[in-house]
This record gives structure tokens, C-alpha cells and sequence, in this order.
């Protein structure tokens, strides 16, 4: 295996796709080649590097004259966590130990395949069911109808068309207790099936919102009630007709709180010329999945 294949191999690991033989064949690497240990070792302290930089904060200061900094090692690579005594030495046996990083599905979003024929209309009032703007499910996709406003505001103009479901993380509150680094994940796949260069332009999203309390009441305050989210997470891509890249694969993230009770998932299409009929537009293949890394022991540093 050259240098190019194992890294690609760690960055796998990483994100916890390698099957057993692969895992075995990378440890077998790393037992028999002193450099790719340095080479293994070298990449996880970059994903912990970064992965802090942006994600955790680095030092606080606190008010009195002392200095308290506060180091956080928190790497989303499970990796990290299994280097052991004796990794850059041959005559010691390489060892991969726990904790993991895990990737689970979540089927307790609903008919993310659209592959049943439930549609509620307006905001949802329970879990489980998809509900939104006029849309329509057929041959295993989602069509985007027309363009909707908000209940709660009468004089809001309809900008785009929201389609939307909740789904239940009660459930998961013990693994989210016991895991460390939790992080929600929503993608779906997107199509714009008009002719290319057709306009107006049209904005897909991909949007995930966290909150605390009994789903069936948020009807009443949505959308102002986005601003008590605990986490939430967006991703975009604007489209003018089919084009060499066909469906386009968005994914929004979030990081998950303990205490998170349920998620706000939505699926949108919004032109971006107004008024505007919606033709050609299709959503698919919408999936969540629970990512978690193991929460390493913080060292706290007192000057």
C-alpha cells in the first residue's frame, strides 16, 4: 500500500466507513512500516489541530489577574484516541483501542425514500409525517408545487416551498449522554429537471433545527420560534436547469445536545424571481444520521 492509498484508508477510518478486512489490512500496515506509524500519527494530530481550531474554543480568560487556560482535546477522529505507548517504536505491536467514533441511520425520520404517499398540509402537528406548501409525492420523489406563506403571518409573502417533518431524539438521550461529541446529520438529494439556463435561478435547502419541549406546540410560534433552536444546521445550492452535475447532494449539520428533544428537519425550494411557477423541481433520498466521537479528557493548565 503507497503513502496516497493509506492516507486515503486513515481518512476513511475516520469517518468510520473501513469494513473489518480493511481496518485489518490498515493495522497490518502500520505494524510492518515504521513510517506509515509516523505518517497515521501525523494526520490524526492535523484533524485534532483543526478540528479544535474551529470547533472548540481555545483558552478562557478568566476576570481575576490570574491566567486560566483550558486545553480541550476533543478530535472528531476516533483514531486519535488509540495511539498508544510505543507508536513510533517497530518492536512494540500497534494496537487500535476504544472509544470509537459510531455512524448510525436514523429511520426514525419517515418515509425519507418517499416512497409512501403521505403528505399532510402546513407546519406539522406531529412527528413522523411530512407536511408543508402544496407538494406532491410520486414515482419515489418529492415535486416542489408552489410557493407558500407562513400561517402565523398573514401578510408574509410566499417566498419558497417548504416541505417539513419532526422526528423524536428523546430516544437517543442515553447515547447522547454516553458518547461524547454527538452530531446530526440531514442530506438529501436535489433536482433541478427544467432545461438548462432556464430562470429564474432556484435555491434548494437543507436546513435542521434543535429544540426542547413538546414538538406538537411549535406550530403555534413557527417561524419565530427559530430563535429558541439549541443547535440547528443549513446547506444550500442554487440551480438554473439541468446541468452536468444532474442532482446535487446536499448535507447539513448540527451538533446535539444532551437535552435536545426533538428535531425540525426541512427541505426547500425558492426561486429566486418572484412570482414564479415551480416546475421540474424534485427532492429524494432524504436521510439523518448520528455521528459520534469519543470525549477525550480535557487538561486544564493553571499559570
Amino acid at each position: 500500500m503507497n503513502d496516497t492509498d493509506f492516507l486515503a484508508q486513515a481518512m476513511r477510518y475516520q469517518d468510520g466507513v473501513l469494513t473489518p478486512d480493511e481496518i485489518t489490512t490498515l493495522e497490518a500496515a502500520m505494524r510492518e512500516e515504521p513510517a506509515k506509524r509516523q505518517l497515521f500519527a501525523e494526520t490524526q494530530m492535523r484533524s485534532m489541530v483543526l478540528h479544535d481550531r474551529f470547533r472548540q474554543e481555545a483558552f478562557r480568560i478568566e476576570p481575576a489577574k490570574k491566567r486560566r487556560i483550558t486545553w480541550i482535546t476533543r478530535p472528531i477522529a476516533a483514531m486519535a484516541a488509540g495511539l498508544v505507548i510505543g507508536l513510533f517504536s517497530a518492536s512494540v505491536v500497534w494496537a487500535i483501542s476504544s472509544p470509537r467514533a459510531t455512524t448510525e441511520r436514523l429511520f426514525s425520520l419517515i418515509n425519507g425514500s418517499f416512497d409512501e404517499n403521505h403528505l399532510a398540509s402546513g407546519f406539522p402537528k406531529q412527528t413522523g409525517l411530512w407536511s408543508g406548501d402544496e407538494a406532491a409525492i410520486a414515482d419515489g420523489s418529492l415535486h416542489f408545487i408552489a410557493t407558500g406563506s407562513d400561517s402565523n403571518d398573514p401578510n408574509a409573502q410566499a417566498v419558497s416551498c417548504d416541505v417539513f417533518q419532526f422526528v423524536d431524539l428523546r430516544p437517543l438521550r442515553h447515547t447522547l449522554n454516553q458518547e461524547g461529541d454527538s452530531v446530526l446529520e440531514l442530506s438529501a438529494n436535489f433536482l433541478d429537471a427544467r432545461a438548462y439556463n432556464t430562470k429564474p435561478s432556484v435555491t434548494f435547502f437543507c436546513q435542521l433545527y434543535l429544540f426542547q419541549g413538546d414538538p406538537t406546540a411549535l406550530h403555534h410560534s413557527w417561524p419565530q420560534s427559530i430563535t429558541d433552536t439549541l443547535s440547528s444546521g443549513s446547506a444550500q445550492v442554487t440551480t438554473l436547469g439541468t446541468d452536468a452535475k444532474g442532482t446535487r447532494t446536499l448535507t447539513a449539520k448540527c451538533l446535539v445536545p444532551a437535552e435536545a428533544d426533538f428535531a425540525v428537519i426541512q427541505i426547500a425550494a425558492r426561486p429566486n424571481l418572484r412570482p414564479a411557477k415551480l416546475e421540474g423541481l424534485f427532492a429524494d433520498d432524504v436521510k439523518l444520521t448520528l455521528k459520534t466521537s469519543p470525549e477525550l479528557p480535557i487538561r486544564t493548565v493553571q499559570r
